[in-house]
């Protein structure tokens, strides 16, 4: 394991912001082993007392960085099109650090580059979301290995990530009365929800279940998405942006290809906190 000795200056930023409970904020960074010894130590002694619903998005949020490069790592070098850089860089969110256009396409080169950024960000004291911030050093990484799809799915899980950084983060898990779970993930603050279903099983032939948002103004349910027995093989996550007027989600059997309005029973009902 890399001592990064050149970071231990920033011990009182990290210790101001543990105090503020913004232990979030320093999770790739730890995730990428870009901090010195007694840093580490701090956020693991912190995480280590912290609350599980803290614990656990710490966790989630530092797993999530590992996978996230290991993915863009785990492609075999191609040499990317000379217009490739161009394009992801304006397909990434706004506010994101520019990436040096004449970098060398070597995996090396890319990884000096990186930590080069997260010195400097570090030095200027300026954290952006760690899912904006991820995405960003990943699509640098997938640049030099010709990763387009990759950078693409980045972008895609974006509102994943933000979910599960945000400082408001809610956790619970349902019980499927046909059979297994649903985890909830939600945060008001970003106005979006993740769901994990999770051993489910496949739905009647000729069905898939359906997931729709309750609106609190007592309106129609809002189709989310369509569920078939193939969709449930593995956990299934999907994403909902938008929240703020709803009451919770509800899942339903419909027919192959779904329905405008859901159909009773409803099989699964996953409630917000009041």
């Amino acid at each position: 394991m890399q001592n990064n000795d050149m970071f231990d200056g920033s011990i009182d930023d990290l210790e101001s912001d543990l105090t503020h409970g913004r232990v979030l904020d320093w999770a790739e960074m730890y995730a990428l082993n870009a901090l010195s010894d007694r840093e580490r130590r701090a956020i693991e002694d912190y995480i280590s007392a912290a609350d599980p619903i803290q614990r656990e998005a710490f966790d989630e949020r530092v797993r999530g960085a590992r996978e996230t490069l290991a993915r863009a790592y785990a492609i075999d070098d191609v040499e990317p099109p000379p217009a490739l850089f161009d394009r992801i860089l304006a397909q990434l969110p706004a506010g994101l650090p520019e990436q040096n256009a004449s970098a060398a396409p070597a995996r090396a080169q890319a990884s000096a580059g990186t930590f080069d950024e997260l010195a400097n960000r570090r030095e200027a004291k300026q954290r952006r979301p760690v899912g904006r911030w991820l995405a960003a050093a990943a699509a640098a990484v997938v640049i030099t290995v010709g990763g387009v799809s990759v950078a693409q799915n980045l972008q895609e899980t974006s509102v994943e990530q933000e979910v599960l950084q945000a400082q408001d983060l809610q956790s619970e898990i349902f019980t499927i009365p046909a059979g297994g779970t649903a985890e909830l993930k939600l945060s008001r603050e970003e106005d979006a929800a993740v769901i994990t279903l999770s051993e489910v099983p496949a739905p009647p032939v000729g069905k898939v279940y359906q997931m729709w948002r309750v609106p609190t103004d007592g309106t129609d349910p809002v189709s989310i998405s369509t569920m078939t027995a193939e969709d449930l093989q593995e956990s299934l996550v999907t994403t909902v942006e938008g929240i703020g007027s709803s009451m919770g989600f509800a899942i339903t059997v419909e027919p192959d290809g779904g329905s405008e309005r859901p159909t009773l029973p409803i099989v699964a009902e996953i409630p917000f906190e009041a």
